[in-house]
Formats: C-alpha cells, sequence, structure tokens
C-alpha cells in the first residue's frame, strides 16, 4: 500500500531571494555605508542648515527693516525737497520785495526840510496860495503887498541848501476893492536835495 502525504511540508524560508531579488549578493558594508550616507546628513545637516536659515530670516528682518527706514527717510526727504523749493520761492520773492523797498528808500523824497525852510522865510507881506511839487521842480504861487517882498522871499530861496535856480516866472499887478494894490506872482526853482 502506499501513503500518499497531502500536508504540505514545512518548508524552511529562503531569506536570500525575497521577491526575485537575491540578497545574498548583496555586501552589507556598502549598504551600511549608503544607508549612513543617505540618512545622517538629514541628522546631522539639519541643525545646521536650520541655525543658517535662522540667521539669514534674521538678516533678511534687519535688512527689511533697514529698507523700509530709508522709505521713510527718503519720503521725509521729498517733503524736505518741496519745502526747501517753497523756501527758496519766497526767499527769492522776499529779494524782489526787499529790491522794491531799497529802491522805493533811495527815491524817497520827502520834502518837510524843504517846506520848512519855505516857511521860515516867507516875508511877513506875502502870502503862498498854492505850492506844487513835480519831480525835481517846485512852483509857488501867491500874493504880495509890493514887489519887494517878493524880491526878498527869491533871494532867500537862492540862498538855501535845498532849492537851485530860482527865478520869478509870472508877476500881475491887482487892485483890490479896497483901493489896495495886490503883486501875483509865481517862482519856479529846481530842488538840489530833500535832506540836509
Amino acid at each position: 500500500m502506499i501513503k500518499i502525504n497531502l500536508s504540505n511540508e514545512k518548508k524552511q524560508v529562503d531569506l536570500a531571494n525575497v521577491g526575485g531579488f537575491d540578497f545574498s549578493k548583496v555586501k552589507i558594508k556598502p549598504l551600511l555605508l549608503v544607508m549612513v550616507l543617505v540618512y545622517l546628513p538629514d541628522v546631522l545637516l539639519a541643525p545646521i542648515l536650520e541655525e543658517q536659515k535662522e540667521a539669514a530670516n534674521q538678516e533678511l528682518s534687519t535688512k527689511q527693516a533697514k529698507l523700509n527706514s530709508l522709505k521713510r527717510k527718503v519720503a521725509a526727504s521729498k517733503d524736505m525737497d518741496k519745502q526747501i523749493k517753497e523756501l527758496k520761492a519766497q526767499e527769492e520773492n522776499l529779494g524782489k520785495k526787499l529790491l522794491a523797498v531799497k529802491q522805493a528808500i533811495s527815491e524817497k523824497r520827502n520834502p518837510s526840510n524843504i517846506l520848512l525852510y519855505i516857511a521860515k522865510n516867507i516875508p511877513a507881506e506875502l502870502w503862498i496860495k498854492s505850492l506844487t511839487i513835480d519831480q525835481d521842480k517846485m512852483t509857488i504861487k501867491g500874493e504880495a503887498l509890493d514887489y519887494t517882498s517878493i524880491g526878498n522871499f527869491v533871494n532867500s530861496l537862492r540862498s538855501s541848501i535845498f532849492i537851485k535856480d530860482a527865478n520869478i516866472s509870472e508877476t500881475n499887478s491887482t487892485v483890490r476893492a479896497d483901493k489896495r494894490r495886490i503883486e501875483t506872482f509865481e517862482v519856479v526853482f529846481g530842488i538840489a536835495r530833500f535832506d540836509q
């Protein structure tokens, strides 16, 4: 009689050949070296790279803050440039006004000294009806009781430092209702200067 054993025998598992790959031909030392070279950089270099990344981020944030500060300064300097231009325009405007004021002061003609001199030297028999100043010429129109008063008045004008070329340009004689004779006159002269 023949005996057949249908149960599977337990065979030893062959670990040398898994999935069609023969591990018996693999060298362990080079494999371990490759694994160390693959995983060791992550373990050793990761903290170093993390420190470098943090330092770079810190430097970036510092430079970004400096950039923002410089941008603010540039914006402020643009405002200052605008203010400087406005101040220069104001300075130019004030310079023009100052020049106009200096010119007005240099051309200022205050006839008070001349008028005071004329008032002090009017004879008692003479009256001034009108007094006109036109640039450097003055005209006095008035009346007198006699020609002598007119002559004395013109002579006193000629002796003044303010007056040049005093001349009688016109005289007329009229008789009033009370039978008094009145001499009307006009004296024209140049103004030598307005101040003493």
